[in-house]
């Protein structure tokens, strides 16, 4: 008895002590509030079922949460119960829900090893079908909610637990090897380049093998160019916890990378029944995660998995433990709420954030700048130069986010930046812009064809781009061919031109009349009609296509990245087949890799010169390619912060079918 006397009041001051540093009342201003106000998102997994049926659940999301995840509803199995069918009910309705709240949302999860579907596990699927497979849902998933997912957890826990290597016991490793890591984000991005797409894992915060496997994963990805832009720790404690040192070299070697970080999933479960003690340790825990995400720039998100400590996960996976949320069973706060909103509030009172997204356009003796809203921001000062880099003066103190420079001198180039001011202080320069005022001129505008003399076989396409260069002149220009031969079609792709080019195919019968003609492009709008001319040469060759279509695009163009793609349609099989891809090294871009998604029976190399990276692709000596749909080869560079312009560069394709060797060629 005097024993267990002595451990109730060690276990008493303890509690006191700890109840000191961890208040036990709720801060006036629910967590929400405190966190927009800095910049923070602070989330929960929502669980369907209290969500569609319990008023409490949904009136304690409201109020306390700025971001929300499905902790179900968008995994595999609950959006595509069948290959051709597709469930979004549930995901609507939560996001419906966030939109109607103002509220963020992250996109749970992709690819992943469970949760897969029964039809596509047990299904009899080539290699080919699994890609299709898998770029049709992403595309179907993230293309839906284009625009309103600010983030998805594109790959989930592909590093095995057992020696920090591959998860080969994965469905999708089994399937497609490691290939299916960069497809998927490849894929993502195709659906919404705007959204952040981040490999989420646990134990993948701290040191050791798993997180050392998860860097490594990760700035592979980074050196290959994959899409990339964040990483998820899950976060899934025992207490007590509390950051150490290691999370914090963590994160900053992954920042390092260009990449941000989120706290996704956490929860920090307790051996039930749980006590004033270890609640107090719980908070100290959520406490240190808030303070570290707060005080790390690469840390943008903290998500519980969960709201109640009576929906949660834990009890059925950890039998005998449970408690691992901020609100308990009956939604009431916990020492861990206090701790968080304690974090959340400590830096309310601090200097505003930088702006960003500074725009300027010049007009007749001024220029309009824009620039998007920086937390904490009460008013700004616009600082202008006439030299790079300053000295700046300050020449206006708005409170919005817009402001006008008027009577400058037309022909004169400006420079700009913005700082932002509350009563704490004012915020660091933003990036400098620059425009030049210049006087209203006539609205024109011109057309000019690349190239400017095309070739095409009997049988085959071929392409020129068709550049619209504008002067103050903003209508959509509508395009037509004249002047085709017989047995010659031209389309353009768009028609109607709202941006400065069209790709213009040109596609010949089997029985197209021979020899060089000159085609008049036009277009018009605004009252306007401009034209170009191209020299187009048909010629003899082997009648048709063979029944194989070729299509280019340009599936990334960005300053840093690169990638256009050749895909293949066949409707027979093809015995030879050779592809080649030359991209003009302009504004300094260099080789990224390459890829296709046939499989071993394609070899693959590349070379560079001064001026040129060439790309081939072939079907390896005594293999047979057979039918398939959007077969992809793909040729990836790397920039140095210039956007490549793809209009020069060109693909040709030689294939073999049923005897017959044709040839396709065109540019991007």
């Amino acid at each position: 008895m005097r024993h267990s006397q002595n451990r109730r009041l060690v276990r008493t001051a303890i509690s006191a002590l700890l109840g000191a540093m961890v208040a036990a009342t709720a801060p006036a201003a629910p967590l929400r509030t405190s966190a927009t106000a800095r910049g923070f998102f602070i989330g929960a997994a929502i669980s369907m079922t209290p969500f569609r049926g319990e008023t409490a659940y949904v009136q304690t999301v409201q109020r306390e949460f700025n971001m929300i995840v499905a902790e179900n509803a968008m995994k595999m199995d609950a959006l595509r119960p069948s290959a051709s069918q597709f469930n979004f009910a549930d995901a609507d309705a939560l996001m419906d829900f966030a939109t109607a709240n103002n509220m963020a949302v992250r996109g749970h999860v992709l690819v992943w090893h469970n949760q897969i579907p029964n039809w596509l596990r047990n299904g009899n699927f080539t290699r080919e079908q699994v890609i299709d497979i898998m770029r049709d849902h992403i595309m179907n998933v993230v293309g839906r909610y284009r625009g309103r997912i600010v983030a998805w957890d594109v790959v989930n826990e592909a590093i095995s637990d057992n020696n920090g290597q591959m998860r080969t016991d994965s469905f999708w490793f089994q399937r497609l090897g490691a290939d299916y890591i960069p497809l998927a984000f490849q894929f993502a991005h195709e659906a919404d380049p705007a959204a952040k797409l981040y490999y989420n894992d646990y134990e993948a915060e701290g040191s050791g093998a798993k997180s050392d496997a998860v860097f490594n994963l990760v700035s592979g990805l980074v050196a290959q160019g994959v899409p990339i832009n964040g990483v998820g720790w899950q976060m899934h404690k025992i207490n007590p916890f509390r950051i150490s040192s290691a999370n914090t070299s963590n994160a900053q070697r992954i920042a390092n990378l260009g990449l941000e970080i989120s706290i996704t999933e956490m929860d920090i479960r307790i051996a039930t029944p749980s006590d004033a003690t270890e609640l107090q340790q719980q908070a100290l825990g959520y406490g240190d995660a808030t303070r570290f995400c707060l005080a790390t720039p690469a840390c943008k998100a903290l998500v519980t998995w969960g709201v109640t400590d009576r929906i949660s996960w834990v009890p059925g996976t950890f039998p005998g433990f449970g408690d691992p949320l901020l609100f308990d069973g009956s939604f009431q706060i916990k020492p861990a709420y206090t701790a968080v909103q304690t974090e959340l509030e400590a830096g309310m009172q601090q200097a505003p954030a930088t702006p960003t997204g500074l725009t300027a356009t010049p007009g007749n003796a001024q220029v309009a700048l824009s620039w998007s809203p920086a937390a904490r921001a009460t008013s700004y000062n616009v600082k202008r130069a006439t030299v790079s880099g300053g000295p700046y003066t300050t020449v206006g103190t708005p409170t919005t986010t817009s402001f006008t420079n008027t009577g400058l001198t037309n022909g004169t180039t400006y420079f700009f930046v913005v700082s932002a001011v509350n009563a704490v202080g004012q915020s660091p320069n933003s990036g400098q812009v620059s425009a030049t005022p210049q006087a209203t001129q006539t609205p024109n505008f011109t057309l000019s064809a690349n190239p400017a003399s095309v070739s095409v076989a009997r049988g085959a396409s071929a392409t020129s781009t068709i550049t619209v260069t504008r002067t103050a002149f903003t209508a959509a220009v509508g395009l037509a061919a004249s002047g085709l031969p017989s047995g010659v079609t031209a389309t353009f792709n768009p028609v109607s031109v709202t941006g400065t080019s069209s790709l213009l195919t040109f596609a010949a019968s089997a029985t197209a009349t021979t020899g060089t003609s000159t085609v008049t492009v036009t277009g018009t709008g605004g009252g306007l009609t401009r034209t170009t001319t191209i020299a187009l040469t048909v010629s003899g060759g082997g009648t048709g296509d063979g029944g194989v279509s070729v299509t280019a695009f340009v599936q990334a163009n960005s300053p840093w990245f690169n990638e256009e793609q050749v895909r293949i349609t066949s409707t027979a099989p093809l015995t030879a087949l050779s592809i080649t891809v030359v991209v003009q090294r302009t504004g300094g871009i260099s080789h990224s890799g390459q890829y296709n998604t046939v499989g071993g029976q394609i070899t693959q190399s590349n070379s560079s010169t001064a001026t040129a990276i060439t790309y081939t692709f072939g079907l390896a000596p005594g293999q047979t390619l057979g039918t398939g749909n959007g077969r992809i080869f793909a040729a990836q560079t790397s920039g140095t912060g210039t956007i490549h312009s793809t209009t020069a560069d060109t693909f040709t394709v030689t294939y073999t079918t049923g005897g017959q060797t044709f040839t396709q060629s065109g540019h991007f």
